[in-house]
């Protein structure tokens, strides 16, 4: 999923101005990202009348005790799933009462995490009640991965709204 950087800056760009222009709140728990998103988000001048808040939930243990993650769901689960990612994505909703949540959760490398494939990314949006929960499976070294779970979630976020 690699864009070219100019390609990138549109799409953020072009999102980040629809959600200005129709005063729809955003806000981040980020873990496998640490603050990649939001820091994409924040590139965007306005970007400050739109978004909320980022958390860095990179520990199951902030996950728990910032987000109010279900421990059971984690314990269940692993901290690598769909299920937690749309439970960071809910808690967050409870926390910031944004528009859009946005959770990330995954595994970008270099070991292999609850017995989980390296590069196995769960992102979810969160947007009026609805989960539009992504299930990544990348091959890049951790950097790619990064990036390219950042590229995907703006993809999402394009394809959702624009």
């Amino acid at each position: 999923m690699k864009y070219l950087i100019n390609d990138f800056d549109i799409i953020k760009s072009e999102i980040i101005n629809y959600l200005i222009k129709n005063n729809i709140t955003i806000s981040t728990a980020e873990s496998a990202t640490a603050g990649a998103i939001s820091s994409n988000i924040c590139d965007i001048p306005g970007a400050s009348n739109i978004f909320s808040v980022s958390y860095i939930t990179y520990s199951n243990e902030v996950k728990i005790k910032i987000l109010n993650v279900d421990k059971n769901i984690i314990d269940k689960y692993t901290v690598v799933s769909k299920e937690v990612a749309i439970e960071m994505a809910h808690k967050l909703y409870i926390l910031t009462k944004s528009d859009i949540c946005i959770s990330v959760t995954g595994n970008l490398g270099p070991s292999a995490l609850d017995n989980k494939n390296i590069g196995l990314v769960y992102f979810d949006i969160y947007y009026s009640n609805t989960d539009y929960c992504v299930e990544l499976n990348l091959s890049g070294d951790r950097i790619q991965n990064k990036n390219d779970t950042l590229y995907a979630v703006f993809n999402k976020l394009h394809n959702l709204f624009i």
